[in-house]
């Protein structure tokens, strides 16, 4: 089971990190949704309930947003997290997917492609932790991967639109 669910995790790692070069906001949210698939299947292969459930929602969650970012679908969402943190509450370790799962979808249904980054790298960071106290060694390494990959597509971006930026200035 442990080896089954770290290779659906390092499948995982590589759609997520797809994800993160992609430009567009829906294409981004839709490989995520992969992402998040494989990574819900790779909690419950280590038993990890609680947490495959919140990934489970964030699948969902990812492909309702990159159809419909409307924000009556962002408080759907964060109410159901509050549920399953609600009903499933057995240690402190719930708190962390609980807190990325939050992050993550005021991020998912935010239109600025900067204000996604930022909470998709505070929930990475989240899931770091969590991964580590589980023991779930590709799950960590998919995070930060996924935390350093957000960074480098952010300043690409940044970069892109400064040179547009200067491109269109009168000289």
């Amino acid at each position: 089971m442990f080896a089954g669910s770290q290779l659906l995790a390092a499948v995982a790692f590589g759609s997520g990190i797809f994800a993160f070069w992609q430009q567009q906001r829906s294409t981004m949210l839709k490989f995520w949704f992969i992402s998040a698939v494989l990574n819900a299947s790779h909690f419950g292969l280590l038993g990890q309930y609680e947490a495959a459930l919140f990934v489970g929602l964030t699948a969902i969650r990812f492909l309702v947003a990159a159809m419909q970012p409307r924000q009556h679908w962002m408080l759907l969402f964060m109410a159901a997290a509050t549920v399953i943190v609600l009903t499933t509450y057995s240690n402190p370790l719930n708190l962390l997917p609980y807190t990325a799962a939050m992050l993550g979808t005021y991020g998912s249904f935010q239109t600025r492609l900067g204000r996604v980054r930022l909470c998709m790298a505070l929930g990475a960071s989240c899931w770091i932790i969590h991964n580590i106290l589980v023991g779930s060694p590709v799950a960590v390494m998919m995070e930060l991967a996924f935390l350093l990959s957000n960074l480098v597509g952010f300043l690409r971006a940044r970069r892109l639109a400064a040179n547009l930026a200067a491109a269109n200035q009168p000289g």
